[in-house]
């Protein structure tokens, strides 16, 4: 869930499966990378955006977007990909790819 406050902070409510348990957890930012990067922030993860793009993977109004992130997760550095047909569900999916791939490499 998503909206933009008064001062313009961007607030995002995410739910996220920590440790096997579904949980739901809401930060807001200047965008909605900063918004998700803090919730993850709250559970330790220490992840910061190092490059990001997006491109169309077709034309029209039913297009969707793939968005590529480069993180760094802790001390790696991953790049995670999201793919869309809204371009900010794409960004904040390539940024939960990344941190996925760092979950996963290191258990």
């Amino acid at each position: 869930n998503t909206d933009t406050a008064e001062d313009g902070q961007f607030k995002l409510t995410a739910t996220l499966v920590v440790n096997g348990v579904q949980q739901r957890r809401s930060s807001q930012g200047s965008g909605p990378i900063a918004a998700l990067l803090d919730i993850l922030g709250q559970d330790g993860v220490d992840v910061r955006v190092l490059d990001y793009t997006e491109h169309a993977l077709s034309s029209g109004g039913n297009a969707r977007a793939a968005a590529y992130v480069e993180c760094a997760v802790g001390e790696r550095v991953l790049w995670g990909i999201g793919i869309d047909a809204n371009t900010t569900m794409a960004a904040l999916k390539a940024v939960i790819s990344a941190v996925n791939r760092a979950i996963r490499d290191s258990a």
